[in-house]
């Protein structure tokens, strides 16, 4: 059984009740504006393909298996992770998302370290032209213009995997990182998104960090003439 649904047209039946009333009524006080609703309220609909919810305008969904398509632009929201994409289509019962065109995924997270002590990881953003999304293992697969930011770091890659759950990005293919004035070339890269720490590897690489200058030296001391 397939289900269109127009997301503009969902409009509540008590909102469609109170207007056939209001033709044959005199017109009533402008009531108090209503707060914002919750994202749950909002157009989409909610936790779906491992997402807290998916805004988006027109979505086309199957009620027996769980498929669904995104037609236009669309928003996927969880946690402290959001996705924005072109469209974009998976199944809901398999917790699978694929997003395409113009792909963005933003992720802002707290990170628990070792004992009490505990890491905010930077706010970090990736994209890419398409993005398939394993939403049980918290999984990112990115292909096409893979390009990574966080805080002063940027990386491009032919493709990346982001791990959300471990912290780490995959990246393979025509790797490039740079850190402030330091930069990496290689082939395969591991990046832990919370620590910064890189592990490159997969042919040769290259490190170029900026040259040391010496201080200059301290100008000598005058010696004191004689009489």
């Amino acid at each position: 059984m397939k289900l269109t649904v127009p997301v503009r047209l969902l409009v509540p039946a008590a909102a469609l009740l109170a207007l056939g009333l209001a033709q044959g009524a005199p017109a009533a006080p402008s009531p108090t504006p209503a707060a914002a609703p919750a994202a749950e309220d909002r157009a989409g609909f909610s936790h779906v393909a491992g997402f807290d919810h998916i805004q988006t305008d027109d979505v086309k969904y199957n009620l027996n298996t769980g498929e669904f398509v995104l037609k236009d632009r669309f928003t996927a929201i969880r946690e402290d992770t959001d996705i924005t994409a072109d469209s974009g289509s998976g199944n809901s019962k398999k917790k699978v998302l694929h997003a395409e065109g113009h792909v963005i995924v933003h992720s802002k997270k707290r990170v628990e370290g070792h004992g009490a002590s505990a890491v905010t990881e930077e706010p970090s953003t990736l994209t890419c032209d398409r993005l398939d999304v394993d939403g049980t293992r918290k999984l990112y697969q990115a292909n096409g213009s893979v390009h990574f930011t966080q805080e002063d770091r940027d990386a491009t890659a032919d493709s990346g995997t982001l791990d959300d759950a471990r912290n780490v990005l995959h990246m393979e293919g025509h790797v490039h990182i740079r850190d402030k004035e330091q930069y990496l070339d290689a082939d395969v890269v591991d990046y832990n998104t919370a620590t910064g720490e890189m592990n490159a590897h997969g042919g040769p690489v290259s490190i170029r960090v900026p040259l040391e200058t010496a201080a200059p030296a301290a100008p000598p001391t005058a010696r004191p003439r004689r009489r």
